[in-house]
């Protein structure tokens, strides 16, 4: 399993002019392309690579895919996956990685199953690393779990761990959660943003089922991203995943079709869905879409030309 943006969205700052026919002119911060995903094959990440940044559930991935994303400008994140081989991560992690995954779904004894104190003793080790290769650090990212867990509940295993690694450093948390229910989803990044840490959601979709309606799956990601993208405290997200299939997920999540490297419909919404850009004047705060396929321009807002770069940059169309 694998994950998803060019250039990454915490350095993709820019300031704009937000005139309005009604309030002074004042300047605004855009954060843009938050949106991660996973893959297996190069083809599959050049299908996708409107996306700014993708990971492997390991610390390096396939090299002609690493060649691509690096020739494209797309960040691949390294990941630890379990507790063995961290004395390795540096022979293997690529000079120019910028970020390090923690462990995957520690609360999941068919994960990297480990206990918050087992992973809190490990952390010094993954603390060493970052610092000698100037890499941000994220957590270990547990998950609600219903069966064969650790712990069940993601919250509890985050705080029996930061209980038990007091002064260790993390520079974001990463977690996952799976529901069909948006509101469901903004409760849990809320619940998140006790820690303090900027949020990076490394895997999310909707369990849609074998047969799962197409629009249900829709409907989700178009509410997801929304929620998302207008919250300041998560980072980044990442999809999963590029094909689908089972019980559980369903066909329906995938991003690409399941015999050859082509978006689905549902692919296409999250490569081509909009940044959000937060426009504040002296008696509103409110956000309003940015970039995307179409460019959209309402009548109370003029955009400059680095405005216009900005959207090219994330690869959208213009009008």
């Amino acid at each position: 399993m694998s994950l998803t943006a060019r250039q990454p969205c915490t350095e993709s700052r820019w300031w704009l002019p937000a005139c309005t026919l009604l309030y002074t002119v004042l300047y605004t911060e855009v954060k843009v392309c938050k949106s991660g995903w996973d893959f297996q094959q190069l083809e599959d990440l050049q299908a996708l690579q409107s996306i700014r940044w993708w990971y492997d559930w390991g610390p390096s991935s396939n090299p002609s895919a690493l060649k691509f994303a690096s020739e494209h400008n797309i960040e691949f994140v390294p990941m630890q996956w379990g507790k063995w081989g961290i004395e390795n991560l540096t022979k293997v992690i690529d000079l120019q990685a910028k970020h390090l995954l923690g462990m995957n779904e520690p609360g999941h004894q068919q994960q990297s199953n480990l206990e918050p104190a087992e992973a809190a003793a490990l952390w010094p080790a993954m603390e060493q690393v970052a610092n000698k290769m100037g890499l941000r650090l994220g957590t270990p990212s547990p998950a609600p779990c219903g069966v064969q867990c650790v712990r069940s509940s993601p919250f509890q295993w985050f705080d029996e761990f930061f209980e038990a690694c007091k002064g260790c450093r993390f520079d974001f948390l990463a977690t996952h959660i799976y529901t069909c229910n948006a509101d469901a989803l903004k409760w849990y990044i809320n619940d998140c943003k006790k820690y303090k840490l900027p949020i990076w959601l490394t895997e999310f979709a909707c369990p849609n089922g074998d047969h799962g309606p197409t629009d249900r799956q829709q409907t989700f990601m178009s509410d997801a991203l929304k929620i998302l993208d207008m919250d300041e405290a998560v980072e980044r997200h990442a999809w999963f995943a590029p094909r689908t299939s089972g019980d559980w997920l369903g066909p329906s999540a995938s991003l690409l079709q399941a015999d050859k490297p082509k978006l689905t419909e549902l692919g296409k919404l999250y490569t081509q869905y909009p940044g959000m850009v937060l426009l504040q004047t002296e008696e509103t705060q409110s956000w309003t879409n940015m970039c995307s396929h179409c460019f959209l321009l309402s009548e109370s807002l003029t955009f400059n030309d680095t405005a216009k770069q900005l959207c090219s940059d994330c690869g959208f169309k213009l009008w």
